[in-house]
């Protein structure tokens, strides 16, 4: 069954159905208790999920990561591109060829201890500060890979000089871990800096780089078949992909405005409508929350609305 477009939802609606809703979001709770304001995004992808499952290698691919296209190459051909530290094509992604659709996926197939080489920064001083900075090489000149690595390097730098811990999602072994992409001229700091100092953010910072010796995952690509022809390949996404499936015609007026807007939002107490509505996109589990809880979110979700597709999420906020 063919769903309503976005915009027939809210010629439906109209004006009234709006302000009956806004009624029911605006009612005081009696209890004193702190307010919450549940806040629904819904955007219409359409009637396909493969636009947005699709890989294709990006024009310009940055050094990190310009080896994908040659590993998924190599996956789809049944080959075992192997990696060590780092995936070898973009895990949960999907690529056709030739009429057949893969999914490309990561597993660890091993474990080796590899020598890197590891940028370290210490901090000079800020340059409005220093009365004679040192000769230095400056953000903008330096290579995309290297700018990431600087970024990366200057957060140790800095968390070393003010104090505190530097984050270990982002920082490793006390700087940036160079594990591929920094050959011949792709960098100018690994192995061997060409540069003594370098100024960014204002600071100017001295380079070193030492080596060291990492256990590293061998990490594997791999290519799986699952479907040969766009039909089929359309089945699969909706099966993978849809958190929530909703029958248009089974909705209120008032719920199909609520998603009809790009932005859709109650404090509490909640209307019925919008309770029932949220219970089924799955997300019963924040209409329970606590009113003393902190902000919540849940996002990145899909929902099949009749023969289309929305990607939606939920906030909660205190309310103001």
């Amino acid at each position: 069954m063919t769903s309503l477009p976005r915009r027939e939802f809210l010629a439906a609606a109209g004006a009234a159905a709006g302000t009956a809703l806004s009624g029911c979001a605006a009612v005081e709770g009696l209890s004193g208790e702190q307010q919450l304001t549940y806040t629904l995004d819904a955007d219409r992808v359409g009637t396909s999920l493969a636009p947005l499952a699709l890989w294709e290698p990006p024009e310009e691919p940055r050094s990190w990561t310009a080896d994908y296209a040659a590993n998924v190459e190599a996956a789809v051909a049944g080959e075992r591109p192997t990696t060590h530290g780092y995936r070898p094509v973009p895990d949960g992604e999907y690529v056709e060829r030739d009429g057949t659709y893969y999914r490309l996926s990561v597993v660890t197939t091993g474990l080796e201890r590899i020598e890197r080489p590891v940028l370290r920064l210490k901090w000079v001083g800020r340059l409005d500060e220093l009365e004679d900075p040192p000769e230095r090489v400056r953000f903008p000149a330096l290579t995309r890979l290297d700018q990431r690595a600087v970024k990366i390097a200057y957060v140790a730098a800095r968390h070393r000089q003010m104090g505190g811990t530097a984050p270990g999602g982002v920082v490793e072994a006390g700087g940036y871990v160079y594990r591929r992409g920094y050959e011949g001229s792709q960098s100018g700091l690994a192995p061997d800096p060409l540069h003594d100092h370098v100024e960014y953010n204002g600071t100017v910072l001295e380079v070193s780089v030492e080596r060291r010796t990492f256990a590293e995952p061998a990490r594997t690509g791999v290519a799986t078949p699952v479907a040969d022809s766009e039909a089929g390949f359309e089945r699969a996404l909706d099966g993978e992909m849809v958190d929530a499936r909703l029958d248009p015609e089974t909705l209120s007026e008032d719920q199909r405005l609520m998603l009809s807007r790009d932005s859709y939002e109650e404090t509490t107490p909640l209307s019925e409508g919008y309770r029932e509505l949220l219970a089924d996109l799955g997300l019963s589990d924040l209409l329970n929350v606590g009113t003393e809880a902190d902000s919540r979110a849940e996002n990145g979700l899909y929902l099949a609305l009749g023969e289309e597709y929305y990607r939606y999420g939920l906030y909660v906020n205190p309310a103001d």
